[in-house]
């Protein structure tokens, strides 16, 4: 009945939406999404959504944003979303952002509120499939658990661009504040596979951010099209997760993800409708669980890192095609596995790390109208949350979008 019920709400929305390609009503502009998706993956191995296997329709993306100029150096915004990957998502509608941006110089302005991390070369765009060639961006870098959570922060920031002649300009942003995130996220879901016990799976009941920095340098270089970027987040998440054995027992734990140090290093180039881009990641960090049972306590120090390559071409106004191939590790020191498997971390050596292939068409049929097939085939299983233990070391995923947007 879900399934049905969004699908006849996309095609009523579809209708409005294909009217559309901006509203502004008393100097506010109006713009935002609507995108429903079919996603299919090897029965064993579901991600991200938690029934992929089977094939799933719970696999879809709404927004609608309000921005208004009120003064030359003084804009206000807010975006609303909601999204559904079955296990999480669920369509709730959530505050994405909502700022406001002071431009006090070039070099200088001022934003506070719900603002968007810039990790990376493309954090920002991350939310509007129309604004990206992939469904699924590497995951390493823009894993689909972290969308609703490790995405935004709550605070304050400064930025700007600075010229430096001869040698191009740089952009830079500072942000501290906290990271809004709740139990029944994607992340949470993650952290609650992370702390399970073998005889006990947990879910997350409370989690909470302590205070987060990001910053990101953006080199936009001499050489048109050339950009390079170096973007950094510094934070740590705590909470409690409850569960129970196979004897019907209580579980509890206080977990914390201690001092993550996640740093990303860019570059693209845009040469006319051709785009290449790279980008390597690398996340320092503590998982530590204490449990009701202190015999199961455990503390687990990762250095876990992943990098891409990618490129698109777009060979008509209506047709572009792209590719990427995406590496991860869970210890970059120990890139077959071994170490988390004589940890007890992991199974197998493959659970340790994820490489993935993957290829997508896109189709552009009218101005506000984007439908893609994408396709993936894995080896690994690290990225992987929602597990069972059955997992096939080798697997694929199939999926499609339909994204109106105006």
């Amino acid at each position: 009945m879900k399934t049905l019920t969004m699908i006849v709400a996309t095609a009523l929305l579809t209708v409005a939406a294909t009217t559309l390609y901006a509203a502004e009503i008393e100097g506010v502009e109006i713009h935002g999404f609507i995108s429903q998706g079919y996603i299919k993956t090897t029965r064993q191995n579901n991600f991200p959504v938690s029934d992929s296997g089977e094939g799933s329709f719970k696999f879809n993306d709404f927004g609608i944003n309000f921005s208004k100029q009120i003064t030359p150096a003084l804009r206000v915004g807010l975006q609303l979303t909601a999204f559904d990957r079955g296990n999480y998502g669920k369509d709730k509608v959530s505050l994405d952002w909502a700022y406001g941006d002071y431009r006090y110089l070039d070099w200088l302005g001022f934003r506070a509120g719900k603002i968007k991390m810039p990790l990376g070369l493309y954090n920002e765009s991350r939310d509007n499939d129309a604004l990206r060639t992939f469904i699924f961006q590497p995951q390493n870098e823009y894993y689909e658990y972290e969308r609703d959570s490790i995405t935004a922060i709550a605070g304050g920031s400064i930025y700007g661009s600075i010229p430096l002649g001869k040698v191009g300009a740089v952009n830079y942003q500072v942000q501290v504040g906290t990271i809004p995130i709740t139990a029944d996220s994607g992340t949470a879901l993650n952290y609650g596979a992370y702390i399970s016990t073998p005889d006990a799976p947990l879910a997350v009941t409370d989690i909470s951010s302590d205070i987060t920095v990001v910053h990101h340098l953006e080199w936009r270089t001499p050489l048109e099209g050339l950009r390079a970027t170096f973007s950094g987040l510094h934070t740590s998440f705590s909470g409690k997760a409850a569960g129970s054995d196979s004897t019907g027992a209580s579980v509890t734990a206080d977990w914390k993800y201690d001092s993550l140090r996640r740093f990303l290093y860019g570059l693209e180039y845009t040469y006319n409708d051709l785009v290449l881009a790279a980008e390597y990641q690398t996340d320092d960090y503590t998982i530590m669980s204490k449990y009701n049972d202190p015999a199961n306590d455990w503390e687990s120090k990762q250095k876990a890192d992943g990098w891409y390559i990618s490129a698109t071409y777009r060979f008509t106004d209506w047709f572009e095609l792209g590719g990427y191939y995406h590496e991860t590790y869970g210890d970059r020191h120990s890139r077959d596995g071994s170490s988390l498997v004589q940890s007890g971390y992991v199974a197998n050596k493959w659970n340790a790390w994820q490489n993935d292939t993957a290829l997508v068409l896109k189709f552009d049929p009218m101005p506000n109208l984007t439908l893609k097939v994408e396709g993936h085939l894995d080896e690994g299983t690290w990225l992987l949350s929602e597990t069972s233990g059955n997992e096939k070391k080798r697997w694929y995923i199939l999926a499609t979008k339909a994204t109106f947007s105006f």
